[in-house]
């Protein structure tokens, strides 16, 4: 029984937002993925089912987006899509409104048994809204 497990690279008609070369669909050791074509001059890459964003600003860098990713064992989490720059991430879905009492410029949304609300994202700052 063979297999063949070439894959050649699938051009995507995107620029990359680093080097402004087109993203290419590639098969790596973990699957498939969107890469640069600049490769190894540039090193972005995303999972395949890339997800443009949710529009919510890094609160760290303040130049890149969160984007919606998915970890090696499977888990969602939510990272600035310019990594390896920033590296700021969080696992909850996060909402662009600032804490009402620190001022950090992200809460996050907690599903509970209880119900949903908004904690901060930042360590130091203890803040949870009232369940909705």
């Amino acid at each position: 029984m063979t297999t063949d497990t070439h894959f050649e690279p699938q051009p995507l008609g995107v620029p990359c937002p680093r080097c402004q070369k087109e993203l290419q669909l590639k098969k790596g050791r973990y699957g498939l993925f969107v890469g640069c074509s600049g490769y190894p001059n540039c090193d972005y890459m995303t999972a395949a089912d890339f997800d443009p964003g949710t529009d919510v600003h890094c609160p760290v860098c303040e130049d890149g987006k969160l984007v919606q990713k998915t970890s090696r064992f499977g888990n969602s989490f939510y990272a600035c899509d310019q990594y390896p720059l920033c590296k700021f991430s969080v696992n909850l879905p996060p909402v662009a409104q600032s804490c009402p009492d620190c001022g950090f410029a992200l809460l996050l949304k907690k599903r509970t048994a209880a119900g949903e609300r908004l904690v901060c994202a930042s360590e130091s700052c203890s803040y949870k809204s009232s369940i909705q």
